[in-house]
């Protein structure tokens, strides 16, 4: 324990978490700093300043005793105690005013920031108690470890007498100082408590020649194996029940059978004896330094707890459990410590402690394979779901995407019953870190993987029902100039919109806007008040997650954002009673067109003026207006069936039904029946001819999993528009429950590979047709009453040597002449079209390339922001205050720098550290003490 006296430790101990604590507090000071008031803003100064010129003191003392060889003094500890100890007590009694209600919670990067400041202080207060227990417990004279262990025990005895006996006849001077000297008691009795049973551990793993020695296992086997072990159990709350793996842990989830093992060998290593053998004591040193993590580990866990402890002890039978990782770590160091000085006959110093180092490795990195390796499946799973490569197959490892999955949903999963839920102290962070950029997976994400790999019924997601019909708009104006530079049109158009409802609750106007195809929005604003705010153009899924969060206050947002295609949700909120509110939106666009929002239609531009383009032969993006389409061929291409058959779980039953719906069919279509395939789906999709023997393909075809009806035509879709030829599908599914099939969402993104006709077909037991839509809600079938055909004429559109089919109607189409090129930067300018047209080029080509989405995403985001031109990976955003843009800004950055397909989402919190059981100790004490007061 001497090592303890080490001045180098002060730098890893105090110094290195308070700059720690620096950086991350001055990163949420500049967010939130212009919600304080001036008395948080002092308090702020002050408790920054004072704990700063406390570092540098400690990092001054510690260089000096460096620099002289020196080792830390008696005083070093008291004077630590006696300064840090009052700084977090005035700091948690001045707690509600460095973090005011001011301060939206969700601003916050965890719900536990405001104790960080205990959490990392914590490791200077123990090495303090340390530091007093080594120089008080001095080798020349004898100390028992029964007599600490005694005057311990007294000190939880006293207080329980004190609450029961002395406290009902306190008679305090005023309330303030009869807390106060309450919780100053508390704190002086803890510190007693503490130094005492870590004395008596102390004495006892340091005695030689006594029985305490001999007898050394009657007291190291309760230390080291039977508390960790019972801790568990009883922390699992399986003291009398089967361990299981998803119960909530009070202090954190250790349900994992590593924890026992690991419990259990860490404890008979410790036991074992500490024989005078070269090769048996290395061996026992490598094995204790493997096992030191583990015990660390705990020991950081609780460290936080120690403050509490004796309150723990006085109010829990069980509370003294909360001290085991205190003893074991010490008993644990001493034990090393002993192999140390053993092997120093045979071996160098620093040979000994590079073993130590790399022995503690181990474990570290074994958790961090598995974590990577969790990382890995994972992000295999989300590129197959959302960047796919439809030219490639694809096999995903069930196993382990399932425990992948469990781990997730633990690290989301929180129960407010428990300090840690079913998250890991420290582990869950390192989890969500490393694998999940420290975003996560919505729960909408996580039905769909479980629905699509195995076969689990989807949970359906929370609908947002507070838009309010009663939220109108109640006056329309536009306004459109002709730009000759770009030869384009901008239009602006004015809303004032009227809340009519009579309710005093909040509405909200929610509503989309289906734009032509050559025309975006490049501006936003709102009024807030009566300032006018212009729109932010962010990161899509950050402005929406502070968008959700801004609303959740009942404060002034504005968004816009694409849903799918070309339709754009309009989103504002909130509406007071009667309260009428004032917005516009910019729109760029080639031609003139009726513009309708909310049932309320205005013109954009007018006829007078001719604009058609002229594009270069090597432009990869072209515009064709609906006048020049006129001047193409007309052509019929040749329709063939394409089935998609259900071969997900449990599904093998349907078998021969399926069989006997398709021979019908094809017998009663023998032209459509020509140059047929047939697509086997399940969690991956497998594409035969007809002709090739499709039936006893069909037999070998493994049912499981989901039935992935979205991936299944959106392959089929994107090989027939490569494929350039005069023939098209006709989507005919075939399953005993179209209801259970998986969409991501509808294919009108997709509307450009298929020009003919928006309908799929469900053939019915009945082996007849039910139409659905491909463009809106696919579940749903179409009325009996809807026409189809399969005549349609499409115009031909050549260019070199490619071939495009464009829709035969009296629209505009864009036509990507190159399905995968390059943007330069000098070809993007703010607010032109020219610009806007390569952008929604790029977007189609991440239509048909998503496994190039990863890399083009951020280009895309990029050039929107140069561009000033939303796309459907941005959004304009309106907030009211610095502080908002702040967090916005924070988020899109976090966003950016992970995986495009994992999510920021209300529930997104880092985990809760363990001071923060401090603060609700603290705070049920007061209670208790008001409430003992009342019965006097």
């Amino acid at each position: 324990m001497k090592n303890l006296l080490n001045p180098k430790l002060i730098f890893v101990i105090n110094t290195l978490p308070i700059v720690v604590l620096f950086v991350f507090f001055a990163g949420e000071f500049t967010i939130f700093k212009s919600l304080l008031n001036d008395e948080s803003l002092y308090l702020w100064t002050v408790f920054g300043s004072t704990l700063g010129i406390l570092g540098l003191l400690n990092f001054g003392y510690a260089l000096y005793l460096t620099i002289s060889k020196q080792s830390v003094s008696l005083w070093y500890g008291l004077i630590a105690l006696l300064l840090y100890i009052p700084f977090l007590y005035l700091y948690s009694y001045h707690i509600d005013k460095i973090f005011p209600l001011s301060i939206p919670q969700w601003m916050f990067p965890g719900n536990s920031i405001m104790v960080y400041v205990g959490t990392f202080l914590m490791p200077t207060l123990a090495y303090s108690l340390f530091i007093l227990v080594y120089h008080f417990t001095s080798d020349a004279k004898e100390h028992s470890p029964l007599v600490n262990f005694v005057i311990a025990l007294i000190v939880p005895i006293t207080g329980y007498l004190f609450s029961q006996i002395v406290l009902p006849f306190w008679k305090p001077i005023d309330d303030n100082f009869e807390l106060h000297a309450l919780l100053i008691l508390i704190i002086v009795c803890t510190l007693v408590f503490l130094f005492f049973i870590t004395r008596a551990v102390y004495v006892l793993v340091t005695k030689r020649g006594s029985s305490w020695q001999k007898y050394q296992l009657i007291w190291k086997i309760p230390i080291s194996i039977l508390l960790p072990f019972i801790g568990l159990v009883v922390n699992n709350g399986c003291l009398f029940c089967k361990l299981e793996s998803d119960k909530l842990g009070i202090f954190g989830d250790f349900s994992n059978y590593w924890f026992y093992i690991i419990a259990i060998l860490n404890g008979v290593f410790i036991c074992l004896p500490n024989l005078e053998s070269k090769k048996y004591r290395v061996f026992l040193f490598i094995a204790r330094s493997l096992t030191f993590v583990y015990t660390f580990y705990f020991f950081l866990v609780f460290l936080p707890f120690l403050p509490i402890s004796v309150v723990a002890v006085i109010a829990f039978g069980a509370g003294f459990l909360m001290l085991t990782p205190l003893l074991l770590f010490v008993l644990h160091s001493k034990e090393l410590f002993k192999d140390f000085i053993y092997l120093k006959s045979y071996f160098s110093k620093r040979k000994i402690l590079t073993i130590f180092f790399l022995s503690c490795l181990v474990l570290p990195f074994l958790i961090s394979i598995s974590y990577l390796k969790d990382k890995r499946v994972i992000n295999e799973t989300l590129n197959y779901l959302y960047s796919p490569n439809y030219s490639q197959s694809y096999s995903i490892d069930k196993v382990a995407l399932k425990q992948t999955l469990r781990t997730i949903k633990q690290q989301k999963d929180r129960n407010d019953n428990f300090i840690f839920g079913t998250q890991t102290p420290y582990l869950s962070t390192y989890f969500n870190w490393l694998v999940l950029d420290n975003l996560t997976i919505s729960d909408s994400k996580i039905n769909a993987i479980e629905n699509v790999f195995f076969g689990t019924v989807s949970t359906q997601g929370r609908v947002d029902n507070s838009k309010d019909e009663n939220v109108k708009i109640t006056n329309i104006i536009s306004k459109s100039t002709f730009d000759k530079k770009q030869n384009a049109w901008k239009s602006w158009i004015d809303l004032e919109i009227t809340n009519y409802s009579d309710s005093n609750w909040f509405s909200e106007f929610a509503t989309t806007i289906d734009l032509p195809e050559g025309s975006w929005i490049s501006d936003y604003y709102l009024y807030v008040g009566n300032k006018k705010e212009m729109g932010i153009l962010a990161e899509k899924k950050s402005a929406l997650w502070v968008f959700s969060n801004i609303k959740n206050e009942n404060k002034d947002p504005g968004i816009l954002y694409y849903l799918n295609g070309n339709k754009v949700a309009v989103k504002v909120f909130p509406f007071a009673k009667n309260e009428v509110r004032k917005m516009g939106i910019e729109i760029l666009h080639k031609e003139p067109f009726p513009f309708t929002i909310d049932s309320k239609t205005v013109q954009l531009g007018n006829n007078e003026i001719a604009n058609d383009l002229v594009f270069k032969a090597n432009d990869p993006v072209i515009y064709l207006s609906a006048n020049q389409k006129k001047s193409l061929k007309q052509i019929k291409r040749k329709p063939y069936f394409h089935f998609l058959v259900d071969v997900s779980l449990n599904k093998k039953k349907f078998s021969n039904q399926f069989k006997d719906r398709i021979n019908k069919l094809l017998k009663s279509n023998p032209m459509l029946a020509k140059s047929s395939q047939v697509s086997f789906v399940n969690t991956y999709v497998k594409t035969v001819s007809l002709q090739d023997d499709w039936k006893k393909t069909y037999m070998k075809q493994e049912f499981e999993g989901g039935f992935y009806l979205d991936r299944a035509i959106r392959t089929v879709l994107f090989k027939n528009y490569k494929a350039e030829k005069s023939t098209y599908p006709i989507f005919i599914v075939v399953t005993n429950n179209i209801q259970e099939a998986i969409f991501d969402k509808d294919f009108s993104e997709m509307k450009f590979t298929f020009p003919e006709s928006d309908f799929f077909f469900n053939l019915n037991k009945n082996a007849e047709l039910e139409p659905h839509s491909l463009v809106s809600n696919p579940m749903r079938q179409l009325k009996n009453n809807t026409t189809f055909r399969f005549d349609q004429k499409v115009f031909e559109y050549k260019v070199g040597n490619h071939t495009f089919y464009l829709p035969q109607n009296n629209e505009p189409s864009i036509v990507l002449k190159r399905d995968i090129f390059d943007i330069q930067s000098n070809e993007i300018k703010p607010k032109n079209w020219q610009s806007g047209l390569l952008l929604q080029g790029k977007w189609y080509s991440q239509i048909l390339h998503p496994e190039t989405s990863d890399k083009e995403w951020l280009n895309l985001i990029k050039y929107s922001f140069m561009s000033k031109i939303m796309t459907p990976v941005t959004s304009y955003l309106v907030v009211e205050n610095e502080a908002q843009k702040k967090i916005l800004k924070k988020k899109q950055q976090q966003v950016l720098a992970s995986n495009k397909s994992l999510d920021l989402a209300e529930e997104v919190q880092q985990m809760s550290e363990p001071n923060l059981l401090i603060l609700m100790v603290l705070l049920g004490i007061t209670f208790w003490l008001k409430k003992e007061r009342a019965r006097l």
